[in-house]
């Protein structure tokens, strides 16, 4: 069982593949076959680290609401990790709250970074509260992971797309299955983890888009036009905000893009790697 300590915590993790091309990956949990892993299995040279968050699974728990101050430990723990193996410059790869991490890892720790990829990730809209309506959910549901883990058939986590792709529709059922086993499975100090919003400093969407104005990594921000978390305005915002960012908008899928297209995914991070290695992106250091 890899598991690796860092920042004062053991944090549990996997390796795939091999090669000099390192991309780094860090949320509370990646199922089988995660876009990652398929992406290291099908190109040589592309080494894939997925790590467990501090608070879920195998990785150290965490026993207190540590507010916004989660996302910053969970950056410094993606940056400790970093250094131990000594990966040198990365590319850090996230999806909702693992993209959190790497903006924070972005602005703290940009001599690490080659790269970010924000998937379904922007930084929520100032609007509605300091969390997510689906970080709520779950969060209320530490009372009875059962409960909570039943409800998802009726009420899913997250706004699904109408399709008639098979395809779509089977890991769609695929994910459902493996998000009821996973949070039937969760402690109740797992459910109750909320990280909050980034940059909680930031008070307008205004005040959001001079802070990302700072970030000098090459980013590419992949976005679901139909997602109910991170909403399409909000991710043009970061994207017109980030100096030198690429942003593809994808027109019919939701928050779920990562599960539901994973090709799609693994080809424009394919694509941004090419222009990195090409100098085509500025890297505004």
């Amino acid at each position: 069982m890899p598991i690796l300590e860092a920042n004062g915590a053991e944090l549990y993790y996997e390796e795939f593949g091999s090669g000099n091309e390192v991309i780094v990956s860090a949320m509370s949990g990646f199922g089988k076959d995660s876009y990652l892993e398929v992406l290291a299995r099908h190109n040589p040279g592309i080494r894939v680290y997925q790590i467990t968050l501090r608070g879920y699974g195998k990785s150290t728990h965490v026993f207190e609401d540590l507010g916004a101050r989660l996302l910053d430990i969970w950056a410094e723990d993606v940056y400790a990790f970093s250094r131990k193996l000594g990966l040198g410059t990365f590319l850090y790869a996230g999806v909702s709250h693992g993209a959190g991490v790497g903006w924070r890892l972005a602005l703290e720790h940009p001599e690490a970074l080659k790269g970010f990829v924000s998937i379904v990730g922007a930084p929520h809209d100032r609007r509605g509260g300091d969390s997510s309506r689906a970080r709520l959910r779950t969060v209320e549901g530490a009372k009875d992971p059962q409960k909570l883990a039943e409800s998802l058939r009726k009420q899913p986590l997250l706004y699904e797309v109408p399709t008639t792709d098979p395809v779509r529709l089977r890991r769609r059922e695929a994910a459902l299955e493996n998000a009821i086993r996973s949070f039937g499975a969760m402690t109740p100090e797992e459910l109750r983890l909320n990280q909050r919003k980034p940059f909680p400093e930031a008070e307008t969407n205004e005040e959001l888009a001079e802070i990302l104005s700072r970030v000098r990594v090459p980013t590419l921000l992949l976005c679901g036009m139909q997602d109910d978390i991170i909403s399409a305005e909000i991710s043009l915002l970061a994207a017109r905000s980030v100096p030198g960012a690429k942003a593809v908008f994808f027109q019919d899928h939701s928050h779920s893009l990562a599960t539901e297209a994973p090709e799609r995914v693994n080809h424009e991070i394919l694509t941004f790697i090419r222009e990195l290695n090409h100098d085509l992106i500025e890297a505004r250091r």
